[in-house]
């Protein structure tokens, strides 16, 4: 029988809506910012929801291995590129036992990480740890997260580096997230995991999908209308037969 832990009781709590006020910045050398995100979960449906634009730090470098990773319980090294599926690239981190896993590589700045880690309260928030690989002369822009007690899921913007910024078009480099999540997820509940990247920058993409839904909208009820039309037509020639 799997324990019944405090963080499972925290998910019987219908109705917790929380405010989040965290450290959001893209970590890439840029100064971050305080910003708040309520949460967007129904209050009859515990442990899920979604998150724009939420609270994380990056790190990114161009070496053959994640400037940060999830080490094994018995402190394994920092897995390799040759890797194809290393251990670590997407991690649960649900407490402070888990959070001392985390390891920085050698020259990357471990304050913003670890200070990140430190401020979370593990009884109410969750953090996601994330690596990816993008082109050099591309970085990835965190658009949103959503998670449910046994799957979490991210979406990136897929942008280009400032052209002063020298880069080599074939080269590729890690990015690793660490994201948080207002709600208390377990580790060993969650067992799926999803990213998706779409072209632009995340307002971009949205402003599409507005623009696209709006002439949608119009067409439909230009159709409808159409349609409307064509059947009062059709009745009223009837009548004059």
């Amino acid at each position: 029988m799997v324990p019944f832990t405090r963080r499972r009781a925290l998910h019987g709590a219908a109705g917790l809506v929380a405010a989040l006020a965290g450290c959001s910045g893209t970590g890439f050398g840029e100064s971050e910012s305080t910003r708040t995100h309520a949460r967007e979960t129904p209050a009859d449906e515990p442990g899920h929801g979604s998150e724009a634009d939420p609270p994380h730090v990056a790190v990114r470098s161009a070496t053959d291995r994640p400037p940060v990773w999830f080490a094994d319980e018995d402190g394994g090294g920092r897995p390799s590129v040759a890797e194809r599926h290393y251990h670590g690239d997407r991690t649960v981190i649900d407490g402070e036992d888990r959070a001392g896993r985390v390891r920085v590589a050698d020259g990357v700045d471990t304050e913003p990480v670890r200070s990140f880690l430190d401020e979370t309260d593990f009884e109410s928030e969750t953090v996601y740890l994330e690596v990816n690989q993008v082109e050099e002369c591309f970085r990835l822009e965190l658009c949103s997260i959503q998670w449910q007690p046994d799957e979490v899921r991210t979406d990136y913007g897929r942008v280009l580096r400032p052209y002063d910024e020298r880069c080599e078009a074939d080269a590729k480099v890690y990015e690793a997230r660490l994201i948080r999540i207002p709600d208390a997820l377990d580790h060993e509940d969650v067992n799926g995991y999803g990213s998706s990247v779409g072209g632009g920058a995340c307002g971009e993409r949205m402003a599409r999908a507005r623009a696209e839904g709006d002439s949608a909208s119009s067409s439909g009820s230009s159709s409808s209308s159409g349609a409307a039309d064509g059947n009062a037509s059709a009745s009223t020639t009837g009548g004059a037969q």
